[in-house]
Order: C-alpha cells, then sequence, then structure tokens
C-alpha cells in the first residue's frame, strides 16, 4: 500500500515541495510507503518537440532531490507517444492500481496525466470508491499572490535574476554534465577551467555571464567561478560553453561527473581590449568570490 503523487516536478521548487511534504506526512502518519511517479524528460519534449521548454531538472538530479526530501521509492517513466494517447483510465486501472495499490494520491493544483491531461482531481475523485483510494489536495504555494511554477523560474534564469530563482527553487540551480576539453585558453591566462558538457542536453542553461558557483565533483565540493557564455575576448567562434574556474584546484578531471551550484550572479560577459584586461577583471571577480566564501563561511558557523 502507498500514498503516491505523479507529475513532472521539473524543478523540485518550493510548490513542488509543499505537496512532497504532504506525501511524506501522510505516509509517516499512516504507515505506507510514499512513492513519486515521474518522467526522465519533460513530457512537452514528446507533445511539442520544437517548442518544448527547456528542462530545470535532469532526471538524477530529480531523483536525487526527491530522495532527500524523504521519498521512500521514486519511479522514472520514459514518455512516449504511446503513453501520450494512454487514457487517464486506462493508465489509472492498468498501471497505478496494480502496481502501486495506493490508499492516497495526493494531487496539486496543476496535477494531471493521461491523453488531454483528463486524469485530473475530479477525475480521481471520480473512481475513488471504485479503486479503494482517497484524493488528498494540495493548495499552491503562491508568490506575490500567484502559483510558483516551473516556466516562471525559467524565466528568472534567462534574465539573470538567479536569486530570485534560487530562492523560488529553494536551492541554489544547478547543473549537471561532464568535464570535457576545452580549448585551454583559461589555463594560458592563468585561470585552468573545467568544461562542461551537460548531461541532458535539453537543460535550461542561465543567462550569460559570470556566476560564483559551488562544485560538486568526484565526492568533493569546491567553490568556483563559472562563465557561461562565448569568451569573446579569447574566442570567435560564438557558441555558448559552461566552463568553471575550481578556486583552490587543478588536476586533471576530464571525464568526471561535475554538477555545478550557481550561488551568485556577478557580472555580465564582456568583451575586453586584450588578455590582460581579461585577466585583471578575472582576479576581481576572484576577490568577490573569496569575500562570499567567507560570508558563507560565518554563516555556516553562526547557523
Amino acid at each position: 500500500m502507498s500514498v503516491l503523487s505523479i507529475g513532472t516536478f521539473d524543478g523540485i521548487h518550493l510548490g513542488h515541495r509543499k505537496l512532497l511534504s504532504r506525501v511524506r506526512e501522510i505516509a509517516q502518519a499512516e504507515g505506507l510507503k510514499s512513492v513519486i511517479i515521474t518522467y526522465r524528460e519533460h513530457p512537452a519534449i514528446t507533445l511539442k518537440k520544437d517548442s518544448a521548454p527547456k528542462m530545470l531538472c535532469p532526471c538524477a538530479i530529480k531523483e536525487q532531490e526527491l530522495i532527500k526530501l524523504g521519498i521512500d521509492q521514486v519511479t522514472m517513466l520514459d514518455f512516449s507517444p504511446e503513453m501520450a494517447k494512454t487514457s487517464a483510465l486506462n493508465f489509472l486501472s492498468d498501471y497505478l492500481i496494480p502496481s502501486w495499490h495506493p490508499r492516497v494520491i495526493v494531487m496539486g493544483y496543476d496535477s494531471h496525466f493521461g491523453q488531454n491531461r483528463e486524469g485530473n482531481r475530479p477525475f480521481l475523485q471520480a473512481y475513488a470508491a471504485e479503486y479503494g483510494y482517497r484524493v488528498e489536495y494540495v493548495e499552491p504555494e503562491l508568490n506575490a499572490g500567484k502559483p510558483i511554477s516551473s516556466s516562471v523560474i525559467r524565466r528568472l534564469l534567462e534574465t539573470a535574476d538567479l536569486q530570485e530563482a534560487n530562492r523560488l527553487l529553494g536551492r541554489p540551480y544547478r547543473l549537471l554534465g561532464s568535464v570535457c576539453h576545452g580549448m585551454a585558453r583559461g589555463r594560458d591566462l592563468g585561470f585552468p577551467t573545467a568544461n562542461l558538457t551537460l548531461s541532458n542536453p535539453h537543460q535550461l542553461i542561465p543567462a550569460e555571464g559570470i556566476y560564483f558557483s559551488r562544485v560538486h565533483l568526484e565526492g568533493q565540493t569546491f567553490f568556483g567561478l563559472t562563465n557561461i557564455g562565448k569568451s569573446p575576448t579569447v574566442k570567435h567562434d560564438g557558441i555558448i560553453e559552461i566552463e568553471t574556474y575550481l578556486i583552490g584546484f587543478d588536476s586533471d578531471i576530464y571525464g568526471s561527473t561535475m554538477q555545478v551550484e550557481l550561488l551568485n550572479y556577478l557580472r555580465e560577459e564582456k568583451m575586453f581590449a586584450d588578455s590582460d584586461e581579461l585577466t585583471r577583471a578575472i582576479r576581481q571577480d576572484l576577490t568577490q568570490a573569496q569575500s562570499l566564501i567567507r560570508e558563507l563561511g560565518c554563516k555556516s558557523a553562526t547557523g
């Protein structure tokens, strides 16, 4: 027997966290297993293709966050064209009921499943007695009078409002990928960088600029300066790259999995007159980063 909820949960933002907290509370109170059913990719990638929104959460980060929030079991589904055509009733009777035996199904204000999004709260309530579950509804978490949504957070990240995006996420926005070879221009300047290739090409890349970051790499954590952009002073191919200078670290890490948490947006990316001017700007960024590191150290010491 379980208490479950189903949804995309892209971002695991404060609205999602409110619903997940309710799932966990019911499970603990009634001695049930808490289950979240979600998708590896955003369903819109299958449904809309070219117009699909960029993802906030690759599936590895999504699963990591759900487990961290106390969910007992996370099931990732592959949202296929066949699944998109499955009626809500068939999904309920052929999958949800026999697989999970739900005693409680928790729904948010925009929860749905099945063809044409027909598997909503009224639909589930209509079949509750027949299949022996009850439906719990969780009101949306509001910000400035409106429900917190993944689409709002995407816009904030795309316009460099990182602090507000992180506040609504309830955590720093995180990029996941592997370290790849770059042009080594950073090393030539005295600031070797780790170039990140995203594990999911559909993940949203925030606004171009320089970020203060925290990097998780091979079981270790480092602070860094992350540049998202085209590096116009030293490169001329116009390709957006994600590269991070790890403060106090310089080893061969090519091929390693890396998570980059974006903590603060420092400045826009600029075109400098020459590499010397660029180096001076990086040193100023590093001074600002060191100040933020000290500030975080004080907070952790007092908090």
